[in-house]
């Protein structure tokens, strides 16, 4: 075979190297010769192809979607953040305590009061808008409530000494069969356990839940949602999508006074899903009046989930001057609100739960009355973790917006914020474990853009998992658990311009005022990071910009004011006056001497002309070899800032 190729090879190509003389044999001989390299090319070119397109890199798409960096020590922000101490109830300590669904009487009223009788009486739904009392019973300490809700009586022959309203979870035969196997498909039965905020953004709940946040994020390990977007104007058009996968118009008329309005209880809720898999379900809203099912809407006939407050909270308001509802009796209303939510657990941790439970009071009209809960909510999330109620749980703290008081909402950082509610997951260990992908999705997606659709999306995994995997653009919900795109925006996921928080890109030129001071601010910090070692490090200037971009606040968002009582229904006024406060340069450029090529995003407080940039906003993005060798031996962590003087001399 070798002889043969050099034959080949001393025919065909050494002739070339001598005067051509034309024979029959050669003639063919070439002929084959570029028959067979035009194959082989051919057959080459595609097998390359093929290769390529089959192990090609995708190389990271830029994000379409950048929110803005906002600033927890925000001057106006700041200048509205207080601090309460919790709830001290005065008076009487109350006569009635339910543990594990059994009523008890106080020690301090068995020792002031002898001699005395108490009636118990069921508190009874009827319907959305009416409740009445059942048969009255005599009771005893040690008394098996038979409802969640109840009121009990207590006198002697001269007088009452006792009338009040009182909240446990009673344990029903209609509750306890839902324990039933574990499900073939979704997570094996894990529950959803949810505690909602109203009006909480994810700033305002860094500023004023520190204890909280420190417990649950810092320590167990929560993940938040750095990047969740609003769909819509208040709490209700932040449930629907959440909760039904569907915006409001696109479900039946349900609006008070409206043709053909219907009341909820068809509507897709996530809850009935949940509860044909077997899971007790709740729903807890502590405010009767601004419930947002019934506030502007006609609420349920039929009890929606297995667990519902709102006859508690409606007897609640018409029994309790508005002047002290801070307390209930000798319990801040908060606890009975949070202690409701824990006691499910307790009467029924073996049981499957999807539990939603959404607080207003503290938060809604003013944010800083939620610092008075900080170290109820942290115990709250301590006791249920430490007690193994969690092991099969994922719990889940959030603001459904953020502040829209107007103190707040005409500011630019209030209208930024309110687009950006707080939203965070805490899921057990061995979950983490067995869905190691889905988990790493989830905490990529949290500096991506997300909806309270997305949610809904997630939520659905838990009954039927949809795998992991890179996610459709287009869709408009996409479940946490898979790869949201990159180049997602506002756009893809349905999001009007106006409460879009995404910033929007322009290419700027040096001649921006703000670039300039942008880029000599972040020269002045890379040499400052190698000031100390000025005998080793170069001094570096700017040798030529390549790339200049700024991020700044939509037009839709600055000149965002209102939108009617409908939700934005009909009406979104367009006349603020806000500008923008804040920018944000990212800037490529590259040093001399060295040659080094850098990549900066930088924050421009317009307001006060301060730019801010960290360390991890400084990106080397070519090698910097052995320029800073002089300095790996003092100090490796400014390796790529330095450019070492002894390179100059060699």
């Amino acid at each position: 075979m070798k002889n043969f190729i050099n034959w080949v090879t001393d025919q065909a190509v050494c002739p070339l190297r001598r005067p051509f003389k034309f024979s029959y044999f050669r003639y063919v001989l070439y002929f084959m010769i570029v028959w067979l390299v035009t194959s082989l090319s051919i057959l080459i070119g595609r097998q390359t192809s093929f290769i390529y397109k089959t192990w090609r890199v995708k190389l990271p798409a830029r994000q379409a979607c950048i929110h803005p960096r906002l600033l927890l020590d925000d001057p106006v922000m700041l200048k509205t953040l207080k601090r309460y101490p919790p709830t001290l109830c005065k008076g009487e300590e109350n006569w009635v305590y339910v543990v594990n669904g059994t009523l008890y009487f106080s020690q301090a009223a068995l020792r002031r009061h002898v001699n005395y009788s108490c009636t118990y009486e069921p508190l009874l739904r009827e319907g959305d808008y009416k409740y009445s009392w059942g048969h009255a019973v005599n009771i005893t300490s040690g008394f098996p409530i038979t409802s969640d809700f109840f009121r009990v009586e207590c006198s002697n022959s001269k007088q009452r000494l006792h009338k009040g309203l009182h909240a446990g979870v009673a344990y029903t035969i209609e509750r306890g069969v839902k324990e039933t196997p574990p499900l073939v498909e979704g997570f094996k039965g894990l529950s959803v356990a949810i505690l909602g905020f109203d009006s909480m953004s994810r700033m305002s709940w860094l500023r004023r839940l520190n204890e909280t946040r420190e417990y649950f994020h810092d320590k167990l390990g929560a993940i938040e949602l750095e990047g969740h977007n609003i769909v819509g104007d208040g709490t209700t058009a932040v449930l629907f999508p959440m909760l039904t996968g569907k915006f409001e118009w696109e479900l039946p008329e349900a609006r008070l006074h409206y043709p053909n309005a219907s009341q909820l209880d068809n509507f897709p809720f996530l809850w009935h899903d949940f509860r044909k898999a077997g899971y007790l379900t709740s729903w807890s809203n502590a405010n009767p009046k601004s419930a947002p099912f019934n506030w502007r809407m006609l609420g349920f006939d039929q009890q929606p989930t297995d667990f519902y407050t709102r006859p508690f909270y409606q007897a609640f308001e018409e029994m309790v001057p508005h002047k002290k509802r801070d307390c209930f009796g000798s319990v801040p209303f908060s606890s009975t609100w949070l202690n409701y939510f824990r006691d499910i657990f307790y009467m029924y941790k073996h049981q499957r739960k999807f539990l939603f439970h959404f607080l207003v009071e503290m938060t809604h009209d003013d944010n800083n009355l939620i610092t008075k809960m900080d170290t109820e909510i942290k115990t709250l999330v301590q006791t249920l973790f430490e007690g193994g109620y969690l092991d099969n749980t994922v719990l889940i703290l959030m603001g459904d917006h953020g502040a829209r008081y107007n103190s707040v909402r005409s500011t630019l950082a209030g209208k930024l914020e309110e687009r950006l509610p707080y939203f965070s997951f805490l899921f057990p260990k061995w979950f983490e474990e067995k869905y190691p992908e889905a988990i790493q999705n989830l905490r990529d997606n949290t500096k991506k853009l997300t909806t309270p659709f997305d949610i809904h999306e997630t939520l659905k995994d838990f009954l039927q998992f949809g795998g992991t995997g890179e996610a459709r653009v287009s869709d408009r919900g996409i479940s946490l658990f898979k790869q949201i795109p990159p180049e997602r925006s506002c756009g893809h996921a349905k999001i009007a311009p106006h409460w879009c928080a995404c910033l929007e890109w322009k290419n700027i030129s040096m001649q921006d005022p703000g670039a300039n001071g942008a880029l000599q601010f972040t020269l002045d910090t890379i040499n400052n990071y190698t000031a100390d070692y000025r005998e080793d490090c170069a001094l570096l200037s700017v040798e030529k910009v390549t790339d200049a971009s700024k991020l700044e606040t939509r037009r839709e968002v600055l000149k965002f004011k209102q939108t009617d009582s409908d939700g934005g229904f009909y009406k979104i006024d367009f006349k603020d006056k806000s500008k923008n406060e804040i920018a944000l340069y990212q800037l490529t450029f590259n040093t001399t001497p060295g040659h080094g090529h850098f990549e900066v995003t930088v924050t421009h407080e317009v307001i006060r002309n301060v730019y801010r940039v960290s360390e991890k906003e400084i990106s080397r993005i070519n090698k910097y070899g052995n320029d800073p060798a002089c300095i790996l031996n003092k100090n490796r962590q400014i390796r790529q800032y330095c450019y070492c003087l002894s390179n100059l001399k060699s």
